[in-house]
C-alpha cells in the first residue's frame, strides 16, 4: 500500500456569502498553499485565503468548459506533488452535485490523502436567505434534489412521471433545461399552476428571486432576462414563500404607518 504523504482538501464553498463558510472550512483555508476554486466560488470567499496562497482558476460552466474533469483531476494531483496543504474549492457542498467522488477517488488511487469539507449547500443557503422552509407539513413533507443536466446531455429522464405534489423539487444547474424540465413535468400530469421558484445568485448582495407556475415561467425567465447561475426550486413550498411575502409587505407597511 502507498503511504499518504500529502493532503488535499475537498471543501464546500457554500452558496457564495462567506458567513455560510463552516469553521473547518475557513481553518483549511487558511493554511492552504494552493486554492484551486469554481466559477461559482465568490470573490469574497477567496479573500479568505491565506495571502501567500496560489489561486488557481479551474471554473466549469454548462456549454463553457474552461476544464474538462480530466484536466482538473491532473491539476489537483500536480498541486499535491509540489504543496503539502492543497484545496480544492468548490461551490455549495462538494457531495451535491460536483463530481467530488470523481476526484477523490482518483486522487486516492495515486496515493494521495485527501479529506471532503462539507459546505451549505445552495438549496439550504437560498432557502434561509429568502425564508423558504424546504418542508412544511402543510405544504411539502419531501425533497428531492435534482440536477437539470447529465454527463451527456439534458436530464429529461430525471422529471418523467414525477409528481409535485407534497414534494419539494430543488433543481440544480436547471435554467438551461427549463424548457425540458416544465414539459416533462406536465406531461406527467402535474397542474400549470404548480409554483415554480428561479432564484439567481443565491445568498449575494444581487440575489434575486422570481415566482411563477409551470405554466409561465418560461415566458417570466426570457422576459426578466434570468442568468445562471441560479436555482429552481418546485412544489406548493413556493406558495407558502408567496404568502409569506405578503404577510411581510403588509408587516412593513403596518410598520411605517405607526
Amino acid at each position: 500500500m502507498r503511504s499518504f504523504e500529502r493532503k488535499v482538501y475537498l471543501v464546500g464553498a457554500g452558496p457564495g456569502d462567506p458567513d455560510l463558510l463552516t469553521v473547518k472550512a475557513v481553518k483549511v483555508l487558511r493554511k492552504a498553499q494552493v486554492v484551486l476554486y469554481d466559477d461559482l466560488v465568490s470573490a469574497k470567499v477567496l479573500r479568505l485565503c491565506r495571502k501567500s496562497a496560489e489561486l488557481i482558476y479551474v471554473g466549469k460552466r454548462i456549454g463553457q468548459h474552461s476544464c474538462a474533469q480530466q484536466e482538473i483531476n491532473e491539476k489537483i494531483a500536480e498541486a499535491a506533488s509540489q504543496y503539502d496543504i492543497v484545496v480544492r474549492l468548490k461551490g455549495g457542498d462538494p457531495a451535491i452535485f460536483a463530481r467530488v467522488g470523481e476526484e477523490f477517488a482518483y486522487l486516492l488511487s495515486l496515493g494521495i490523502d485527501c479529506e471532503i469539507v462539507a459546505g451549505v449547500t445552495t438549496a439550504s443557503g437560498a432557502a434561509a436567505s429568502l425564508g423558504i422552509p424546504l418542508t412544511h407539513r402543510d405544504y411539502a413533507r419531501e425533497i428531492v434534489f435534482l440536477s437539470g443536466h447529465k454527463k451527456d446531455g439534458k436530464n429529461s429522464e430525471g422529471f418523467r412521471d414525477l409528481v409535485c405534489a407534497g414534494k419539494t423539487l430543488i433543481v440544480y444547474m436547471g435554467l438551461n433545461s427549463l424548457e425540458t424540465i416544465t414539459k416533462e413535468l406536465l406531461n406527467s400530469q402535474n397542474p400549470e399552476d404548480t409554483p415554480i421558484a428561479i432564484i439567481e445568485n443565491a445568498t449575494l448582495e444581487s440575489e434575486r428571486i422570481l415566482t411563477g407556475n409551470l405554466g409561465n415561467i418560461l415566458e417570466l425567465a426570457s422576459k426578466n432576462e434570468v442568468r445562471s447561475p441560479a436555482l429552481l426550486v418546485i412544489g406548493g413550498i413556493v406558495r407558502f414563500y408567496i404568502e409569506m411575502e405578503a404577510l411581510r409587505k403588509e408587516a412593513r407597511q403596518q410598520a411605517f404607518s405607526i
